[in-house]
């Protein structure tokens, strides 16, 4: 069993440190990054001032379950996915 551990272990204990690293630095901030966009997401109401992924800023009109309309100008609605929203004001 020495000579198994004597032989493996050190392979072994590197494999566990950069899984470890890997699950630090990538991972655990990506999760946060994720649940801190579905808490904006949820905060979201009619009336917002929200910014869409591709630079356009208006205003909430009506929010369904996967997309949301957004009123750019007088008579302008564009509807969005709630994924594409990166900001609310």
């Amino acid at each position: 069993m020495n000579e198994l551990f004597a032989k493996y272990g050190g392979m072994v204990l590197t494999f566990a440190i950069w899984a470890a690293v890997f699950y630090f630095l990538l991972i655990l901030p990506n999760k946060k990054k994720q649940k801190k966009h579905q808490e904006m997401l949820s905060s979201m109401k009619v009336g917002s001032d929200v910014l869409t992924s591709g630079g356009i800023k208006g205003t909430i009109s009506s929010i369904g379950p996967e997309y949301i309309e957004v009123r750019v100008d007088k008579g302008v609605n564009l509807t969005v996915t709630k994924n594409s929203i990166v900001k609310v004001f």
